[in-house]
């Protein structure tokens, strides 16, 4: 803005476009070339008013004078706003998210001591399992349901989901055989509740690469396995219509 300021100051004045091709030495000393022109208008942006008094002498200088340091000053005055305000707007949405992170963590925290607490009620050997039929007769009790999805953030049915996606065959478990605990030897399915906290605990945190890699490697597994069972089935079925034309014959 001061160059081209400069320009149309050194045009207008310092040329004599505004005193008919004729300025005054003191005005061509002051604004003749561009250079004169600049220096003489950050002059006057600092305060010093000397270097217009020649040219404030009449109507026209008068108006330009104007122009110029309202145009200047609110350029000023709008860049400063504009950079205190980014400020403080960064500031505040910085201080605004720390506090919300810390609001989160501590929610996450009574959430997983509620989880704990509950849990630790229904596990009577303190084996850090719970079996399906535990499972289920929590989900049966009101009050304990409640608490499972106030604790959780969820509903019953994705608690029965999420039973089934965490929950792994009791003799097959290493854990559970380390720790000798006694669905050791049951057919049936264990959830080790400490997943499930991890698991909400870390429900509202973004997907990560490594995340996203091991959603990929369970439903590659998952698709291997149903493979598996279509081709166990295939095999089966095949196998009882080659007996039956062979009892038929």
């Amino acid at each position: 803005m001061l160059y081209a300021g400069a320009i149309f100051w050194t045009s207008l004045v310092g040329k004599g476009l505004m005193y008919d091709g004729h300025p005054p030495e003191e005005v061509v000393d002051v604004f003749g070339s561009v250079p004169r022109s600049l220096f003489s208008l950050f002059r006057l942006m600092n305060g010093d008013t000397d270097v217009v008094e020649v040219v404030t002498e009449t109507v026209w200088g008068q108006l330009l004078f104007v122009s110029f340091m309202v145009l200047s000053n609110w350029a000023i005055l709008a860049i400063l706003t504009s950079v205190v305000s980014d400020n403080m707007i960064s500031a505040s949405t910085k201080a605004q998210e720390e506090e919300d992170k810390v609001e989160r963590k501590a929610e996450d925290e009574a959430r997983c001591a509620r989880l704990r607490t509950l849990f630790r009620e229904i596990d009577q050997d303190q084996s850090g399992t719970v079996s399906s039929e535990e499972w289920k007769g929590m989900l049966r009790d009101k009050g304990l349901t409640h608490e499972l999805c106030e604790a959780t953030m969820l509903e019953e049915r994705d608690l029965e989901e999420l039973f089934s996606y965490l929950a792994v065959d009791a003799r097959k478990d290493p854990v559970s055989a380390r720790r000798g605990s006694r669905h050791e030897k049951s057919n049936e399915k264990i959830l080790h509740y400490a997943a499930l906290i991890d698991h909400v605990r870390c429900d509202g945190d973004p997907a990560d690469r490594r995340s996203v890699l091991r959603m990929l490697s369970r439903m590659q597994a998952l698709e291997e396995s149903i493979e598996n069972r279509f081709n166990k089935l295939e095999t089966s079925v095949g196998f009882n219509d080659q007996a039956c034309k062979q009892l038929k014959n």
